[in-house]
């Protein structure tokens, strides 16, 4: 229970480490790049205030693109001894790209800001890092477990942790698209109720 709690810990690490690295990288971009940020993150509530109408169906299918994506790479590399490192710079990069969006929103529009990315990740983004989190967490001990037995010849019947595994990714599965559902139909929603803030 101890290493379960030290395993749980260590990713939990990389993600608030990997979430404030990204938004102080967001507030140290060069000139130009902060101005392609800022245009593409206006565009993007301003075309929310216009009520320009939305690709429901285009987003949807690159909101679910991505995540299967990273779902994929993240249960695959669990099949690998090299994934116990992989999987954790995955997790950092994911949880660097939250901060990222956090840190550029709250840059442009101050304290409203905080809310409106506050409303941008909750709850699909939250819900994606919590997946990933939990693959990574897993897909470390698949790939401890195949080194184990491998290089240090301990028994280990890798079958059963095989079945869970690939339920392990059923599951993630079904709640990254609820996930991207959410993400791609109730984030604008709500973020539209608030647009009137947006300067």
């Amino acid at each position: 229970m101890e290493k379960v709690k030290k395993k749980i810990l260590f990713l939990a690490i990389i993600v608030i480490v990997g979430i404030i690295i990204g938004i102080i990288f967001s507030n140290v971009l060069s000139i130009n790049d902060e101005k392609i940020v800022t245009l593409k993150i206006t565009n993007y509530f301003n075309n929310l205030k216009e009520d320009i109408p939305i690709d429901y169906v285009s987003n949807l299918f690159n909101s679910l693109k991505n995540n299967f994506i990273y779902l994929l790479i993240i249960w695959f590399l669990g099949l690998s001894i090299i994934g116990l490192l992989l999987n954790n710079f995955i997790l950092f990069f994911k949880s660097f790209i939250l901060g990222f969006i956090i840190g550029s929103i709250i840059h442009i529009y101050l304290f409203n800001g905080i809310i409106l990315s506050i409303i941008y990740i909750f709850p699909s983004l939250i819900i994606n890092i919590l997946v990933f989190t939990m693959l990574v967490y897993y897909a470390n001990n698949i790939s401890l477990k195949l080194f184990n037995l491998l290089f240090l010849k301990k028994d280990i019947k890798v079958g059963i942790f095989i079945k869970k595994y690939l339920k392990l990714l059923l599951i993630s599965a079904i709640v990254l698209i609820i996930s991207s559902t959410l993400e791609t139909f109730l984030t604008p929603f709500l973020l539209k109720l608030f647009s009137y803030f947006i300067k």
